[in-house]
């Protein structure tokens, strides 16, 4: 893992505020996830990072591998999610009696934990200046900006943690003489109920298409991702992810034709999207190479014909 000074937010309870580091909200979609992570890398990856100097290369490079790749490992599998959301609220549980203090770090702290009968709103547009630029300029000063993110992470989950203390479900009345035994954790008030996880959302047809595709393509099960995507379009023809991830399933089957068309199909439909461009130069590269090869051959295969029947026989 990357060393980097960042004592702010999460980070100073030794906990990797992977959210922040990839510019996330923490109540962010497995799509959203995935589309910030898209985001990044643009701008990171040596092939697409518009860094100047050497230096800053070698930094973006290095912020890319040891610290967004694992950031983005870590949530994109639900089970590991889940289970740092967890950690993350009892982080935030645990420091509840410094909460006004944690609250006066900055104006934007201030400014959320004022809006406690909303505060998913006003994280949100609070969070969305900052992550937009995100890896943008200096690289230099992406801890701090991260450091940020991490601080409004901490209030965030704080105010949740308020929001489940004061709304709590009317206790129901027992029977007469019914006696409600208790285990001895909670007779201690040591240990807090954990609430019941919310209902997972329902997926459209598209999105489990979608989401099926990109689990096969990240398995290199490419064959079984093209079925899905191909599926997909026929319920939502102009789905520009769609086109791109199928255009990159052709592509790494070495079906350059239909990449072609596919990756076209979603630069008209979606000509600024991270993940377009990415897929754009991978096509650019591969035809590239394609066509040195094909050159190759071709010309040794005219040597060879114009060897065997050009210009040596006899005129009948």
């Amino acid at each position: 893992m990357i060393s980097f000074p960042l004592k702010q937010g999460l980070f100073q309870y030794d906990l990797m505020d992977h959210y922040a580091i990839l510019g996330a909200p923490l109540d962010a979609t497995p799509q959203q996830i995935r589309q910030a992570y898209l985001k990044v890398a643009y701008r990171l990856h040596p092939d697409t990072c518009k860094a100047v100097g050497e230096g800053d290369k070698k930094l973006a490079a290095k912020l890319f591998s040891k610290l967004v790749n694992p950031a983005y490992e870590a949530l994109s599998r639900e089970t590991s999610r889940a289970e740092y959301l967890l950690i993350a609220s009892q982080t935030a549980r645990n420091v509840k009696d410094e909460a006004e203090k944690i609250a006066r770090l900055n104006g934007n702290t201030q400014k959320l934990w004022a809006a406690k009968n909303n505060p998913e709103l006003v994280y949100r547009q609070i969070l969305q200046p900052l992550t937009q630029e995100l890896y943008c300029e200096d690289l230099s000063q992406i801890f701090p900006k991260i450091a940020q993110i991490s601080e409004l992470n901490l209030v965030f989950l704080l105010l949740k943690g308020e929001q489940k203390t004061r709304v709590r479900p009317p206790a129901q009345a027992q029977p007469r003489g019914t006696v409600v035994q208790s285990t001895p954790l909670e007779a201690s008030g040591t240990v807090e109920a954990p609430a019941a996880p919310p209902p997972a959302p329902k997926l459209s047809p598209q999105e489990a298409h979608l989401r099926r595709a990109n689990e096969y393509f990240d398995k290199n099960q490419f064959n079984q991702a093209i079925s899905e995507l191909r599926e997909l379009l026929k319920l939502e023809p102009k789905n520009a992810e769609a086109h791109c991830l199928l255009g990159l399933s052709y592509l790494k089957s070495k079906m350059l034709t239909m990449a072609k068309v596919h990756i076209k199909t979603a630069s008209e439909l979606d000509p600024s999207n991270p993940r377009i461009l990415m897929a754009k130069r991978e096509l650019d590269q591969q035809s590239t190479a394609s066509g040195s090869q094909s050159d190759n051959k071709t010309t040794s295969k005219g040597t060879f014909l114009g060897g065997l029947f050009g210009g040596g026989g006899k005129k009948k």
